[in-house]
C-alpha cells in the first residue's frame, strides 16, 4: 500500500483558490444559460429570472437543448446541444470538486480529494488533485460560457457591453422577435 503524506488543517491558499474559480466559473455559466433560454424565448431576462432561479441546472440545459431544436437553424441548435451536453459532463466534475471533502497534500499545490458513496455498499477513493488540474476544469467551463455567449452574439442576442439588454428590443415596447421569425 502506497503511504501519503497529508498536512492537518485548512487547504493551502492555491488550492481554496482553485476550488473557488470552479464556483465562480460554474455560477457565471448557469447565468449564460438561464439568458440563452429567456433570449431564444424572446423573454426579457429580469422577467425570466424567478423561473430560472427555480430551476435545477439539469432542467436549464434540457430546456435549453429544446428551445434550440425549435428555435435555432439546424447546425446552431446541434452546436449549442454538444455544448449543454459537455457541461453536464463537466459538472459531475464541479460537483465532485465543491462538494468533496478535502485534506491538503504534501505540497502547497496538491490536495487529496476523499470520495465515497454509500449506495448499497460503501465505495471510496482518495485521489491526489493538483490545483493546476482544477483550474483547467474551470477553464473549460469558461470557455464553454464563451461559447454560449458567442452563439447568443452570432444571433444577435447578446450585447457583451450591456449583456442584460436585450438587443432585439429597442424602445422597450417592442416584443423580440424569436432568432427563426427575425426579419
Amino acid at each position: 500500500m502506497t503511504t501519503r503524506t497529508v498536512r492537518l488543517g485548512p487547504l493551502s491558499v492555491k488550492m481554496y483558490c482553485a476550488i473557488g474559480m470552479i464556483a465562480v466559473s460554474w455560477a457565471q455559466l448557469e447565468d449564460m444559460v438561464s439568458l440563452c433560454i429567456s433570449r431564444l424565448l424572446g423573454t426579457d431576462h429580469t422577467d425570466f429570472l424567478p423561473i430560472a432561479s427555480n430551476m435545477q441546472v439539469k432542467a436549464r440545459f434540457d430546456a435549453l437543448k429544446a428551445i434550440a431544436g425549435l428555435r435555432l437553424p439546424p447546425d446552431e441548435a446541434k452546436a449549442l446541444i454538444a455544448r449543454c451536453d459537455e457541461a453536464l459532463e463537466l459538472g459531475r466534475e464541479r460537483n465532485k470538486i465543491l462538494h468533496g471533502s478535502w485534506i491538503q497534500g504534501e505540497t502547497d499545490d496538491v490536495a487529496i480529494r476523499l470520495n465515497y458513496r454509500a449506495h448499497g455498499r460503501i465505495l471510496a477513493d482518495a485521489p491526489v488533485i493538483s490545483a493546476r488540474e482544477i483550474a483547467e476544469i474551470s477553464d473549460r467551463i469558461t470557455m464553454l460560457t464563451e461559447g454560449f455567449a458567442q452563439t447568443l452574439q452570432r444571433l444577435g442576442l447578446f450585447d457583451p457591453k450591456n449583456p442584460m439588454r436585450n438587443p432585439m428590443r429597442g424602445t422597450g415596447n417592442e416584443t423580440a422577435k424569436p432568432p427563426e421569425t427575425a426579419d
